[in-house]
């Protein structure tokens, strides 16, 4: 490849990231929204309270609702300890960049399929399309989402591609990459059996007995002194966790949850996606990807395992749920996952080159189209988000009534579900005026909102 060709390969590779932050910088802001107030403020007010080693404790017992959010309370206290407050918007664009090591670490995955240089750059641009836009903006300019989901799908796919590496350096490693997947969220867990199948499938058995050691530690953390009183943590206590899991097993909600890349409103075309999406993980079964990139095929089963415990613990809430703006980064991770297997194994068939023009034509036009379509509407749904949190908080401070969702923003037409509940200050008790009085939170600068 001519140094001309690869700059302009580099230039492709470039332009969604540039976009994507752009985007995102023109509707961030510093105010709390939604589960930031229990998780990050709600958070900081228990921890000011302790004092020594408490508050070391309170980071890892810290439960809010069914969630024990261990990796996102240490950089939220860390930060406290740093500042004396808390930045909101610091760690908003925190969360934001861990998007880049996660297309950092597909790139490692992508690279053990040992191609030739220039086809391993050419044939990784679509990956930067398919990743860097916005169609998870639930996850984006979002505090608790971008320190959960996030980085829980980073530290996922990078202990798959660790615990896949043969030095003894990079297996202890990926044992403290789950441990990290486990405290970013919930559903870290579910890497536990998935890298125990890995390491049987190796029989690598010396690994295996130290995973499952880690594991337990882990499960020990992140279960001890469980609140399971919370709504969906006593169903599932209720019942058992395993029970509720396989009572509730919704096919359908899995493959609309694994494909809702395809979909916005209506849940169907998910679904067909989702069998797409599930018939190429099977095709790749049969080639044995499990033994050519374990770290792709382990990945890949990660977010189908995932799919499948949602759905126990979430369809009972209606197919529409499984197309959430939050999941959809797992299903997003899982299309470039795919791609790159299907990337590989493309290479060498021979085509005319008229069929290779035109085939690879198709899937640029495809996969721009994606990206152009999902920065489109998820930059207006950001954009909304924006709005309705700073007129909220800005009649808040005024002392004026809470808005309806009609006054925030009329003729609303975006995949958005917050209620107003989501801005409005008083839904979260006297978490934001306790905050304010504490010194732990200082409101922004808001612009001049019309009265």
């Amino acid at each position: 490849m001519s140094a001309l060709k690869r700059i302009f390969v580099w230039i492709l590779i470039l332009i969604p990231p540039i976009t994507f932050y752009v985007l995102l910088a023109r509707s961030i802001d510093g105010l709390p929204i939604g589960d930031d107030y229990g998780a990050i403020l709600g958070f900081l007010l228990k921890l000011k309270q302790e004092s020594g080693f408490q508050r070391f404790i309170e980071v890892f017992s810290h439960q809010h609702n069914e969630y024990r959010l261990m990796f996102e309370n240490a950089i939220v206290a860390s930060q406290f300890a740093i500042l004396g407050h808390t930045d909101l918007l610091a760690l908003k664009i925190l969360g934001d960049l861990l998007i880049i090591p996660l297309f950092c670490v597909m790139y490692l995955i992508w690279r053990a399929f040992g191609r030739p240089a220039d086809y391993t750059l050419m044939a990784f641009v679509p990956v930067s399309w398919l990743l860097f836009q916005l169609q998870y903006e639930g996850t984006l300019n979002y505090t608790m989402a971008g320190l959960e989901i996030i980085p829980a799908t980073l530290f996922a796919v990078l202990t798959c591609y660790l615990a896949s590496r043969e030095s003894r350096v990079a297996f202890v490693a990926s044992l403290f990459s789950l441990a990290l997947c486990v405290g970013s969220n919930g559903n870290g867990l579910f890497m536990i059996p998935v890298g125990a199948i890995l390491f049987l499938q190796r029989k690598e058995y010396r690994r295996l007995a130290a995973w499952c050691c880690t594991s337990a530690s882990a499960a020990f953390v992140y279960f001890h002194g469980y609140n399971f009183l919370t709504p969906s943590a006593a169903n599932a206590h209720s019942k058992g966790v395993i029970m509720a899991l396989l009572q509730h097993l919704n096919v359908a909600y899995a493959l609309a949850f694994v494909g809702n890349n395809a979909a916005i409103l209506n849940p169907w075309p998910a679904v067909f996606f989702g069998v797409v999406l599930i018939s190429v993980f099977i095709l790749a079964t049969h080639d044995r990807l499990f033994s050519r990139n374990p770290a792709l095929y382990y990945s890949a089963l990660f977010f189908f395992v995932t799919a499948a415990a949602v759905s126990g613990l979430r369809s009972s809430h209606g197919m529409p749920t499984a197309l959430n703006s939050t999941y959809r980064l797992n299903s997003t991770a899982l299309l470039v996952l795919l791609y790159l297997y299907l990337a590989d194994k493309v290479y060498g068939i021979r085509l005319r080159p008229f069929l290779l023009k035109a085939s690879v034509g198709a899937v640029a036009v495809l996969v721009l189209a994606f990206n152009v379509e999902s920065d489109r509407g998820g930059d207006k749904v950001l954009l909304l988000k924006k709005s309705r949190a700073e007129t909220s908080m800005s009649r808040w401070m005024r002392h004026e009534p809470r808005p309806s969702m009609t006054e925030l923003i009329p003729d609303d037409l975006t995949a958005g579900r917050e209620t107003v509940d989501s801005f409005w200050p008083d839904s979260f008790g006297t978490i934001l005026p306790d905050c304010i009085r504490e010194g732990i939170y200082k409101l922004p600068e808001l612009p001049e909102v019309e009265q």
